[in-house]
């Protein structure tokens, strides 16, 4: 009898760790909609009209009834200024059939802001009237290039031998390597070593992102983050990097 109740408390846990682990579309009802965004172009040029592909598919069980826009639109000046919803827009919506996949097309302006930072971008997120059993992968996300102008990348390197957390003359560090690597589609490489004012400057550059490979000289390393981050490079004005090193202990 113990053995019969050992077993019958074993397949009783079993069971609910097994309930537990199933998603909740399996179970719901309710729609479960996942969304993917394209570009139809990879580059496009301000004043240019972009069309964006949003590709639904509903997993769940039930329809997915009035599909709309929920939210997204951060407001930012590189952001595709949409002229045309496609009937997805807030207060509007479609409805998905469950297991259907459908694709809307949504058309907009490519702004002029979008050269100073090199791409065009658009960032949706959507939901169905009545409900969905899993909102994690409802935004449809997709950017494209916007190339031809350029920017400057400039920076400071510091000692900060008295530890008074500020720049003093003769602070600046010479020596320290500074490697660009364009990201996405930007073909460029380029090196530099800060001089002995510590400064260093990278001039016409295609505005956008890259990635910023730093080696200081043998004995030293940085005094925060690591060897490898992110610069971002405007057509307006001139990006700077400020980096702090110090020696070896």
């Amino acid at each position: 009898m113990k053995l019969q109740k050992s077993l019958a408390v074993g397949l009783l846990g079993a069971t609910a760790m097994l309930g537990a682990a199933i998603p909740a579309s399996a179970t719901a009802d309710e729609p479960n909609l996942s969304v993917l965004a394209r570009f139809d172009k990879l580059t496009y040029q301000p004043g240019e009209t972009a069309a964006v592909s949003f590709k639904f598919r509903n997993w769940g069980p039930v329809d997915a009834v009035k599909v709309a826009n929920d939210s997204g639109g951060a407001g930012s000046p590189s952001e595709l200024e949409i002229t045309d919803w496609g009937g997805v827009r807030y207060n509007e919506g479609i409805t998905i059939r469950a297991g259907e996949t459908v694709t809307v097309v949504l058309h907009g302006i490519v702004p002029t802001a979008a050269a100073n930072v090199g791409k065009v971008a658009i960032t949706l997120g959507f939901t169905a009237e009545n409900g969905d059993s899993d909102p994690s992968n409802n935004i449809g996300d997709a950017s494209a290039s916007v190339p031809g102008a350029t920017g400057t990348l400039t920076g400071d390197i510091l000692y900060d031998s008295n530890g008074n957390n500020q720049r003093d003359p003769g602070e600046g560090f010479e020596g320290l390597k500074i490697t660009l690597v364009g990201l996405y589609d930007i073909e460029r490489i380029v090196t530099a070593y800060s001089d002995q004012d510590g400064k260093f400057r990278f001039d016409d550059l295609p505005v956008g992102e890259y990635e910023m490979r730093l080696i200081p000289p043998s004995g030293w390393w940085l005094q925060y983050g690591g060897n490898v981050s992110s610069a971002l490079v405007l057509a307006s004005g001139s990006g700077s990097q400020f980096i702090q090193v110090e020696p070896i202990s």
